[in-house]
């Protein structure tokens, strides 16, 4: 009788939904279920990928709770690290978080956190996989590096760095991202409101810029991003700050600028922007016809005027503490004052807006069209 052969599971085709969930779920150790809607809008294709993997015994899913996720297969991590290990064996090997995944709830949520953040920056177009990106953190590395195409680093690999890597212990950063001409921390607040510390978070800072100085090809500031579920965290914390209850380091002390986005369609477009300043600078200049620009030596600081002189904000890319300071000034100065924003952000923002700030709405379809055709 000759046996009967049944053929082993194989790694997906790279262009391939499967491959794309198996791969995050490598480098995050745990993926959130509710992620896999991000990567496809069809519903049953998204079932038909996950059941694939798990009957093949990839990927598996782990329920405890109340949190439900994505973790690796026995078969999917052998393969992984067999056939693509320059990609993959940083995450599954060794004691790391990816690997020897904990099963207690704030270590779980802390890898959700992470493949959030992997799932917004994909999305928006931005190198996450080790074999795509510099090794900008590897202790081997010495030569300054040019980021041609945006790289986000999570906080696992920004410690490869070793000793410079203990500044960053305790902190809340998701991660860094690199552009071509500037650089980011990455938070990730998920449904919850950031809780940071103040000290920690400034140690970061300053290892991240020293980073900047001495392993890319530019020397910027850093900036801040808060990564969240819902465009209420935004209006909470505006609120907060109006009630005295002010984070001084996400307003004040942290960042110069610190841009908040939805882990969301919508963040992933404002994300895109962010990386492609010209793109900002053509969306600003087609305002300005609108408007006129600002006045030499004035005490506020804002984008432009109106025929009635009145100061007007671009907050359509929010930085949370320059439309804080903006916001400060007309309440204090007793002034008016116009924001400009994305319709999607109108209800948010209008809520802080007293009789004394008015809206001006952009149609974020028609600006798509416009500006961003091709992604």
């Amino acid at each position: 009788m000759i046996p009967i052969s049944s053929q082993s599971p194989t790694l997906p085709s790279h262009n391939s939904l499967n491959y794309e969930l198996l791969s995050l779920t490598a480098i995050c150790g745990e993926v959130p279920c509710a992620c896999s809607a991000r990567l496809t809008a069809s519903e049953s294709y998204r079932k038909k990928v996950v059941t694939s993997l798990t009957h093949d015994k990839l990927l598996r899913i782990f329920s405890s709770h109340h949190l439900r996720g994505y973790r690796l297969g026995v078969r999917g991590k052998r393969l992984l690290l067999q056939q693509e290990p320059e990609c993959f064996a940083f995450y599954l090997s060794g004691c790391s978080d990816t690997n020897a995944i904990k099963s207690e709830v704030p270590r779980r949520i802390r890898l959700h956190r992470i493949a959030q953040t992997y799932v917004t920056m994909l999305n928006a177009g931005v190198m996450i996989y080790r074999d795509e990106k510099p090794p900008i953190f590897s202790p081997a590395a010495s030569d300054p590096f040019l980021i041609e195409q945006p790289c986000f680093y999570d906080s696992r690999e920004m410690k490869e760095a070793e000793l410079e890597m203990l500044k960053i212990r305790g902190s809340r950063m998701a991660g860094a991202l690199f552009t071509s001409n500037r650089v980011f921390v990455v938070y990730n607040s998920m449904e919850f409101l950031p809780v940071f510390d103040p000290q920690v978070e400034m140690r970061a800072k300053v290892m991240l810029e020293q980073v900047c100085r001495t392993k890319i090809s530019f020397n910027l500031k850093a900036s801040g991003l808060l990564l969240s579920d819902s465009i209420d965290i935004l209006r909470t914390l505006l609120e907060r700050s109006r009630t005295r209850r002010l984070d001084h380091f996400l307003f004040n002390d942290g960042y110069e600028h610190f841009y908040f986005l939805t882990n969301d369609s919508y963040g992933e477009t404002l994300l895109q922007l962010l990386y492609h300043p010209e793109i900002i600078e053509q969306v600003n200049a087609a305002l300005l016809q609108e408007f006129q620009p600002p006045l030499p030596n004035s005490r506020l600081e804002y984008d432009a005027i109106d025929d009635s002189s009145a100061p007007i904000l671009f907050s359509y890319l929010p930085d949370i503490p320059r439309l804080y300071r903006f916001v400060s000034a007309l309440d204090l100065l007793n002034s008016t004052g116009i924001l400009v924003c994305f319709d999607f952000q109108a209800d948010t923002l209008r809520s802080l807006c007293g009789d004394n700030i008015e809206l001006q709405i952009i149609d974020f379809q028609n600006f798509k069209a416009r500006f961003l055709p091709s992604f």
